[in-house]
């Protein structure tokens, strides 16, 4: 109703009373429009924030449990490179395909099981993932939002938490 009674006040503004009728109907359609559009915006920017504390209180919580210093962990070349073989042999790809640009569903898929590797086992920093993957930190930063919000090929009716839980216990051991 907010939106009517501001969308009244507007119209009666002197530049709309010349209008066609056609006209009034296409701006209450607009001003309609972009309200709705304001409001998905602010919601879709509060659910952003959820999400990073979660995250946040995530991390906190794990570190508790785990003992853990507050900072990263340095991840050398060998550890990056064994982790990269370990998920081509598992998957069966060449490693020019899982770090390069394509973004086939299968390696797409892949890519996210590594990233969230890298993040969960070794407590690498995003920018730090990122450089070494030669990609942007906002890629990493979507491939762990899928993960934790259960999209795509991360939901729960798919395989790939078991392949996900058995690569983190090969890392572990």
């Amino acid at each position: 109703m907010k939106t009517l009674t501001q969308l009244k006040q507007a119209m009666n503004a002197p530049m709309y009373r010349e209008l066609t009728a056609r006209e009034l109907m296409l701006y209450k359609t607009g001003f309609k429009n972009g309200y709705r559009m304001s409001l998905q915006q602010n919601r879709a920017k509060i659910e952003g924030q959820l999400f990073r504390l979660k995250l946040k209180q995530q991390k906190i919580e794990e570190d508790k449990k785990n003992k853990l210093p507050a900072e990263r962990k340095c991840v050398g070349r060998n550890t990056f490179d064994a982790l990269v073989n370990k998920i081509c042999i598992r998957y069966e790809m060449r490693r020019d395909d899982l770090l390069g640009i394509r973004r086939f569903e299968y390696l797409v898929r892949a890519r996210s099981i590594m990233i969230n590797l890298f993040l969960e086992v070794y407590g690498i920093s995003l920018s730090e993932l990122g450089r070494m993957l030669k990609i942007d930190h906002s890629t990493v930063i979507h491939h762990r939002r899928l993960k934790y919000m259960g999209d795509r090929f991360w939901s729960k009716d798919k395989t790939i938490h078991e392949e996900f839980k058995d690569l983190k216990e090969e890392l572990n051991n």
